[in-house]
């Protein structure tokens, strides 16, 4: 499936803010963004999938939309 992905901050810097790529669930396109982007390999990422943020593997659907982003931290 094609989906967008979208890029924050220091991550941006590295993947670009926006592109497309094929990917058929979340755990293939983080396979790919290691390959693609070397320099993502040592990074805590946090991903959304259509604004909502996801921590285990999900499948992907034509046209959506992954936030990634540095993870969240808070109190």
């Amino acid at each position: 499936m094609e989906i967008k992905v979208i890029s924050f901050g220091q991550i941006a810097e590295i993947t670009g803010k926006e592109f497309m790529v094929e990917a058929a669930d979340l755990d293939s396109l983080k396979l790919f963004l290691i390959q693609k982007f070397p320099e993502l390999s040592d990074r805590k990422l946090a991903f959304a999938v259509n604004k909502k943020l996801v921590q285990e593997n999900i499948i992907l659907n034509q046209n959506d939309v992954v936030a990634l982003m540095p993870p969240y931290s808070g109190g």
